[in-house]
């Protein structure tokens, strides 16, 4: 019941704001069914299914995801999930194993028709690897379910399993570079916590004993992991966006790294956004301490759509009614092409406006302080021949 109220929450909404609980199924064979416009749409979504037969994809897309996913074994791994599934199903101690490999089995088909699988252009999925992701949890579910069927009720086949298992960890991946990691001693401690100690409670319990360590362990367990977790989150929470793009100028900053490292310096602060790159990744500029409100400025639509403001005039008003302390423009993503963003014309709509200053330019992202109240009637005649939408990439 809790799982189907939270979830249930947001179809409803759908329903009510959108007309139609999943807005993003624009119609149903001849019948079309009310949806938000969209401004921009992402990668173009096809599913892993339409490339089944694609040696090239394959060649130069899926083998290299699923090996940095899941290491040069990965064949194995897919595999051996897959056996798992069909052990518990056919072979499972009792029905509910049989039913979660039921479960399991049904994630791993779907997410071979999943949208977005095989995101990219035509022949070009550049976002299966990241999307990888959306397989895991059915793959962990059928991975843990290897052990459960009858076959392996047997003492010495558990242990012939774990040796099989550790045997693929060690081949598929390099273990022993986390012995010169920076994070090793946490990772050590990590294991300790999340592990060991567990492991060790349960070993007690199997064998009747130690009791009172079964009732102090927990408790124990539950203060080693807040008086690490707590200086381990404000660290994290310190040091978040610090060094944005230092090895890598386009993900997870999009071109806003510089962006996100002033933000680090502002608290408080009301921050608009202009351009579907700061749109998307505005996260970094909430600030350390999540005290920063961003502002989407857009213009709203029927059936709860959400677009660009399309004229000068109208955006300089949204700025004015936003009461902002500073405003970021950006331009429109290019999600096939990150590093080749497209214009988008906030930022020239803000020419010669006396009530901007610029703080900050880093490529074709600006950041303005707002001092006063911008003047919709100094668009002038320029406005007519800035009416404009950026089109969606097309490929």
């Amino acid at each position: 019941m809790p799982a189907l109220l939270g979830g249930g929450f947001w179809y409803l909404r759908n329903l009510i704001v959108a007309g139609n609980p999943l807005p993003e199924i624009e119609s149903l064979g001849p019948v079309s069914l009310p949806h938000p416009e969209r401004l921009q749409i992402g990668r173009p979504d096809f599913n892993i299914a339409h490339y089944a037969t694609d040696t090239g994809v394959w060649r130069h897309y899926f083998s290299p995801g699923l090996h940095d996913a899941f290491g040069s074994l990965w064949p194995l791994v897919l595999l051996g999930a897959l056996a798992a599934v069909l052990l518990a199903i056919f072979a499972g101690r009792d029905r509910v194993v049989r039913a979660v490999g039921g479960v399991a089995l049904v994630g791993l088909l779907a997410y071979l028709f999943t949208p977005l699988g095989a995101a990219g252009a035509e022949g070009e999925p550049v976002g299966f690897a990241i999307n990888v992701r959306f397989v895991i949890p059915a793959l962990l579910l059928a991975l843990v379910l290897g052990p459960l069927p009858r076959f392996f009720d047997d003492r010495r086949r558990q242990w012939g399993l774990m040796a099989v298992l550790v045997l693929v960890f060690l081949l598929s991946d390099r273990p022993d570079a986390a012995l010169h990691d920076s994070a090793r001693v946490f990772a050590v401690l990590f294991v300790f916590v999340a592990v060991l100690v567990p492991a060790g409670l349960w070993l007690l319990r199997e064998r009747g004993g130690g009791g009172a360590w079964l009732l102090a362990g927990p408790a124990a367990l539950a203060i080693v992991v807040v008086a690490i977790g707590y200086p381990l989150q404000r660290h994290y929470l310190d040091g978040r966006f610090a060094n944005a793009g230092a090895h890598d100028t386009q993900i997870p900053g999009m071109g806003l790294d510089s962006t996100y490292r002033w933000a680090r310096g502002i608290e408080g602060a009301r921050i608009g956004v202009a351009g579907t790159t700061a749109e998307f990744a505005s996260y970094g500029l909430y600030g350390t301490d999540l005290s920063n409100r961003v502002v989407v400025l857009g213009a709203r639509g029927p059936h709860g759509a959400f677009n660009a403001i399309p004229t000068c005039a109208a955006f300089r008003a949204a700025v004015n009614a936003a009461d902002l302390d500073y405003l970021v423009t950006s331009p429109f993503l290019n999600f096939l092409h990150p590093g080749d963003p497209i214009p988008s014309p906030e930022a020239r709509w803000l020419r010669g406006e006396s009530a901007l200053s610029p703080v900050l330019r880093s490529g074709e992202v600006t950041v303005w302080k707002v001092g006063g109240e911008l003047d919709p009637a100094a668009c002038g005649t320029a406005n007519a021949a800035l009416e404009e939408i950026p089109d969606t990439p097309a490929g």
